[in-house]
């Protein structure tokens, strides 16, 4: 099985968990597409208002116009997150019907558990194992959230205890003087792991700390079974991530009405 194949499986289950965790979200799965209708729509996240290929045997216009469909049944302009190696027949049917490319993101996988930075003495290292951490965890995303005038609220859906207290979840924080400052979720899916919801405060930035909640995190999903693990990576992060050991196997587009 390819890294994309591995991606496609670990990316589904997780939008799959995470948009069951919020009252209101609305899944589809048709035309071999999966398809999500958040009620907090944000813009830049494959999970929230958006359309990812898990079929490669149907049709790209029969899929493009079921995510066409989808979105005006719930009110939305879904946005379509497109392989670059693997979807070029999805690419040309979105931009035949008007859809225009934005941003392109990595994906890179690895097919052994990196190895974990020692952290300095005044980081702790810690695994989600109760509500109080899970929160830990959301505060790290929702501080983000607010520096950028966004909703905090919508980190809900991914930063709950119902998602981080999954048993296939692993899922850590950092705490630089005792304050939580990095998290990461790894989700582990038959032999498969994906690695989401990276992230750092800003003030702790340049501290290695998204590094070390990643290797954690994909290093908990090796332990517990995983022979692989995959992720989309940002520009910032990537860098990141190939120091851990992966590689790049495709692009990830964005494509948007």
């Amino acid at each position: 099985m390819t890294f994309l194949d591995q991606s496609d499986r670990t990316t589904l289950a997780a939008a799959r968990l995470f948009a069951g965790q919020e009252d209101g979200t609305v899944i589809g799965e048709d035309a071999g597409m999966l398809m999500v209708a958040s009620v907090r729509p944000y813009l830049r996240s494959l999970f929230y208002s958006s359309a990812r290929r898990y079929d490669r045997t149907v049709s790209a216009a029969k899929s493009m116009e079921a995510v066409r469909s989808f979105g005006a049944e719930h009110g939305q302009q879904l946005n379509l997150w497109a392989s670059v190696d693997g979807d070029a027949d999805l690419i040309a049917a979105a931009e035949a019907i008007g859809m225009t490319r934005g941003i392109e993101l990595e994906d890179m996988g690895i097919a052994s558990a990196p190895a974990i930075p020692t952290p300095g003495p005044e980081v702790e290292l810690a695994e989600v194992r109760d509500p109080e951490e899970a929160d830990a965890f959301a505060e790290v995303h929702r501080a983000l959230r607010i520096e950028a005038e966004q909703d905090p609220d919508t980190v809900q859906h991914f930063g709950s205890p119902a998602v981080l207290l999954d048993p296939h979840v692993h899922a850590f924080v950092a705490y630089l003087d005792r304050e939580p400052a990095a998290a990461a979720l790894a989700l582990r899916h038959e032999d498969s792991a994906g690695l989401f919801w990276v992230a750092t405060k800003t003030s702790a930035r340049k501290r290695g700390l998204g590094a070390l909640v990643s290797a954690a995190a994909v290093d908990g999903a090796f332990q517990a079974g995983a022979k692989s693990a995959t992720l989309t990576a940002t520009p910032l992060g990537a860098p990141v991530y190939r120091r851990l050991g992966f590689e790049r196997f495709s692009g990830r587009a964005r494509y948007s009405f």
